[in-house]
């Protein structure tokens, strides 16, 4: 009995101490960044020229993620929108004068008037010269 327990104890320990360990595969996905994508987002679709998607036949737009070395480091890619923006500056000017009638540019030769942005005189030509007074109100 106590031989049979012993080699019962032999096997386990034998069959414990043989597993083999498999080396643990390292998995890097590798993704394939198009220079040209659909603006549609269609799967399977994006080239490395100008072309049309062949699923929505939508021309390609240009990829900047393509030139980018570290392009997922901020998530997931980002197709831009098929809307059109308003590329128009959208910043109101200051106003030529002041509540005190203080042009914020005037002319350097002393004409009347003057404008809210730094351009030539009306009258002469100058270029018009900058006016701290009119912030000092």
């Amino acid at each position: 009995m106590k031989t049979l327990k012993l080699f019962l104890l032999c096997i386990c320990v034998i069959s414990i101490s043989c597993k083999e360990e498999k080396p643990k595969k390292e998995i890097k996905s590798k993704v394939a960044v198009k220079h040209y994508i659909c603006q549609n987002k269609c799967e399977n679709s994006g080239s490395d020229s100008e072309d049309v998607c062949p699923t929505c036949n939508t021309a390609y737009l240009h990829n900047q993620a393509f030139h980018n070395d570290d392009f997922l480091k901020n998530g997931p890619l980002k197709v831009p929108d098929n809307t059109q923006t308003n590329t128009q500056n959208t910043t109101t000017p200051a106003p030529a004068q002041n509540a005190s009638g203080v042009y914020h540019y005037t002319c350097t030769n002393g004409c009347v008037g003057g404008s809210g942005t730094a351009a030539n005189c009306n009258s002469c030509g100058n270029p018009l010269a900058h006016n701290q007074a009119y912030h000092n109100n």
